[in-house]
């Protein structure tokens, strides 16, 4: 029997992705100091297209997994997040579950795109090729269509498409990936600093031209904020370069197990589930917590260790990854059934 090896260059990535979610999260709500706006731009430029392209990679159909992994925690959180806020004061917050709430939006979508990975998943690399431009060109024309947004995550499912389907995509592109890996040191530095002096340069446009987090977030029509299809088209450019450097780039450089980062990055699920409950708390009855810089980044880092340490992370596993559901009795009989058929040892 096969046993898989962790590649813990994509634990390390996912560490520094959700990192950068939660700091982006407390910046958010954080009073103001020098540098917080561009610091809080900087991480909407990259880290949810980059969070994105991980879970492509990563996708696969199973049933169950998607009922208890996703269905049923984006409903049971959809109710728990709108209730707690609902409770705390916030008077626009209702319980309801046609507009995933908050952070929710990406439980939501990702939901959607597994559902929809027997369309992607085409043979051809001409087809996946066409598959990826199609779905570029929409991204760039949803931004015209002011009547969708947060409702049912539409905008969004649209709008990051792209990047699921290009992580998807690009773990099956063994030919691709194994010229990359036998290039040489100096082909490989070449490539990925011109890839870094693109990162700067559009980084750099971003600002130029005025475009806020607001217009990353893939929820808004160009009209009500006032950009256009090329400013978006800029957005998906420093998006991908930046994307290009974190996986070709530094995750080479992470192929080893780090004290703490690595163990942060496969508790990524329960980071992210919980965080938004301490965010909420802060933003509405606590706010003099994050007022100066050392605050915002005490309380980030005591979030991530808090949330991402092991017996959070695997009872959190446990319970939304379907495997409290596979060691029920009868599903183990079927199991064990299914794998006689097919003389496979259980």
């Amino acid at each position: 029997m096969n046993i898989k090896t962790r590649e813990y260059q994509y634990d390390n990535l996912r560490f520094l992705l959700i990192a950068l979610v939660v700091l982006g999260h407390l910046l958010e709500i954080a009073g103001e100091f020098p540098h917080r706006e561009l610091l809080y731009e900087l991480i909407y430029s990259f880290h949810m297209p980059a969070f994105l392209f991980l879970s492509g990679m990563f996708a696969r159909f199973d049933r169950i997994k998607w009922i208890f992994g996703m269905a049923v925690p984006y409903l049971l959180f959809q109710w728990i997040y709108t209730s707690f806020v609902e409770k705390l004061g916030d008077p626009y917050v209702h319980v309801q579950f046609s507009r995933p709430y908050w952070i929710l939006w990406y439980l939501f979508v990702l939901a959607i795109y597994t559902l929809l990975l027997p369309i992607y998943d085409v043979p051809s690399p001409a087809g996946r090729g066409l598959m990826v431009a199609v779905s570029v060109v929409l991204a760039l024309l949803v931004g015209f269509d002011q009547s969708i947004d947060y409702q049912w995550s539409a905008s969004r499912i649209v709008a990051f498409q792209p990047w699921f389907l290009l992580g998807y995509y690009f773990r099956r592109a063994d030919g691709l990936r194994v010229r990359w890996e036998g290039a040489g040191r100096t082909f490989k530095g070449i490539v990925l600093s011109l890839a870094a002096v693109c990162v700067v340069v559009l980084e750099r446009l971003l600002f130029q031209r005025g475009i806020t987090a607001k217009m990353m977030l893939g929820a808004y029509g160009y009209e009500n904020l006032g950009y256009s299809w090329q400013a978006r088209g800029l957005i998906m450019c420093c998006a991908a370069c930046t994307i290009f450097l974190l996986v070709l780039g530094l995750a080479p450089c992470l192929k080893r197990r780090i004290p703490v980062v690595t163990t942060l990055g496969e508790n990524t699920l329960s980071i992210y589930l919980f965080h938004g409950f301490f965010f909420h708390l802060i933003r509405l009855k606590y706010p003099w917590l994050l007022e100066r810089p050392w605050q915002v980044f005490a309380v980030w880092a005591g979030l991530l260790l808090l949330l991402g340490n092991p017996v959070v992370g695997r009872c959190t596993g446990f319970l939304f990854g379907a495997g409290w559901y596979r060691r029920l009795p009868w599903r183990r009989a079927e199991q064990k059934k299914s794998a006689a058929k097919r003389n496979v040892p259980t």
